[in-house]
């Protein structure tokens, strides 16, 4: 595989455009199928593969393309991570995973659904025993451990709750997981019974399973029973339909959105806006959204408006929530709509439109190793951890995002909170160095990491001192 990618280097560059443009052609294809009877019907034939095979809606077979990639560079990680440094095929592999890594990268930018579909990729490929997780529709919404309450003893169990399904697993010592039990959300109750010498008790009943769980902690508890009660009433209303046209699913996604009390995501997990992602600090404060719940930060929650659930009472809102509400209900008299002054933020990274997305919850430490792409956030026998902003090769868009140096492995998260890695990067056969100095940049602060000759990426620290560290830790993880 890795020679074939090798050998077709220059014919991966079809995915820049196949990428950049597959939301603007899905919604052509939506319109074409709305205004000519013909051409659904054309649709609808293709769609239609044999009587006793399902139905496989256009636009998820289109994906699929996508999707085949992503599979790529996991293989692709898991197989450098088996491989010695020594071995005559590490360098193929490790250019053949830049490669697909960059169709990876493309597609969580440029997607609006971009983190979701690499979440999915990520856990189907962790999943012994499921092949079939993505699904026109389906959102990741949580996952975490938690200990099976028997009578012998607790078992560790983690689960992987979708907007339709849990996965009920086994973590396995690979860092991966077997699959014991798919829970759906039609029918689940979930309840907090009170137990003796049990704390934290989670009970879920779906058809005839009833499993018992322990949290950790309380808050723990409370975030998954908040959190699956949520998406059990979501899924009941129809909010996430599946097997239906796309459109309907994406007009019922908001339908509820300002008539009942949101789920409020606690301020202590969230370090970045999640509308902007300008980072919290003393003076830069954390404000919950009144309509979604999620924490924002002060420029993106300028504005109120009456909520329903709050008897028309005018409350604070986030600008995703207020544009949402206004094109509902207009121009509600008492609305304020006090807008930034400040230029619009027209270049905000798509991860953080993706909001069908609940932040994870905090780490909590679980015994087995990982894998690459697996690697929990762990300070303990890391070489050096912390927040850095990153682009790619030429471009001029940075994004701050978390890293972690361990094992001559370069690990990335979206933030602290994360638990799974988003990207991983053996650093052995990469060079790095500090930036010369361009006009209008703080080169001090900046440095380059570079496969070959080919620049990969580009990182800022917030000081010089800071920089050089990295610089120094990275070039010891390079050599063998």
């Amino acid at each position: 595989m890795v020679d074939v990618i090798l050998s077709r280097r220059d014919e991966f560059r079809v995915f820049d455009t196949y990428i950049s443009e597959y939301d603007r052609s899905m919604s052509l294809l939506e319109q074409s199928c709305r205004s000519s009877s013909a051409f659904a019907s054309i649709v609808r034939k293709f769609e239609a593969k044999g009587p006793e095979e399902p139905e496989v809606p256009m636009k998820h077979q289109l994906l699929q393309i996508i999707v085949r990639v992503l599979q790529y560079r996991m293989l692709l990680t898991d197989y450098l991570n088996n491989l010695s440094p020594d071995s005559e095929e590490y360098e193929n592999t490790q250019a053949a995973l830049v490669i697909v890594s960059e169709v990876a990268d493309l597609a969580n930018d440029n997607l609006k659904q971009g983190e979701n579909l690499l979440r999915l990729v990520h856990i189907e490929y962790s999943m012994k025993g499921k092949r079939d997780l993505l699904k026109p529709g389906r959102i990741f919404v949580k996952e975490g451990t938690l200990m099976k309450v028997s009578r012998k003893s607790r078992q560790p169990r983690h689960l992987f709750l979708m907007n339709d399904i849990m996965l009920y697993t086994y973590p396995q010592q690979d860092g991966k997981y077997r699959l014991k039990n798919t829970l759906f959300l039609s029918g689940m109750k979930v309840s907090k019974p009170v137990l003796d010498s049990v704390l934290n008790c989670l009970r879920i009943e779906v058809s005839d399973i009833t499993i018992t769980l322990s949290a950790s902690s309380v808050g723990e508890r409370e975030d998954w029973f908040h959190t699956l009660s949520r998406a059990i009433a979501d899924h009941a209303a129809g909010l996430c339909t599946f097997g239906g046209p796309c459109s309907e699913a994406r007009e019922k996604l908001w339908m509820a959105l300002g008539e009942a009390a949101p789920v409020l995501v606690p301020v202590s997990q969230v370090m970045m806006c999640m509308n902007c992602t300008s980072d919290f600090s003393l003076t830069l404060r954390r404000h919950h959204c009144n309509a979604c719940g999620k924490v924002v930060c002060r420029a993106c929650s300028r504005n109120r408006y009456p909520l329903k659930y709050l008897k028309d009472r005018l409350a604070k809102v986030c600008d995703k929530c207020y544009a949402e509400l206004r094109k509902r209900g207009g121009s509600i008299s008492g609305a304020c709509d006090n807008s930034s002054p400040r230029t619009h933020r027209a270049s905000r990274p798509l991860s953080a439109v993706f909001q069908s997305l609940q932040p994870p919850s905090l780490w909590k430490s679980r015994k087995s190793s990982s894998n690459l792409s697996q690697v929990l956030l762990s300070m303990e026998g890391s070489t050096m951890s912390g927040s850095l902003q990153r682009r790619k090769k030429s471009k001029k868009k940075w994004k701050r995002l978390w890293f972690l140096l361990k094992d001559k492995v370069l690990y990335t998260f979206t933030t602290r909170e994360d638990k799974v890695a988003s990207e991983s990067i053996p650093l052995q056969g990469f060079t790095v160095k500090l930036t010369e100095r361009p006009d209008g940049e703080e080169s001090s602060n900046m440095f380059q990491l570079y496969h070959k000759k080919t620049l990969y990426y580009t990182f800022r620290a917030d000081d010089p001192h800071t920089a050089r560290r990295w610089v120094n830790a990275i070039e010891e993880a390079t050599v063998l």
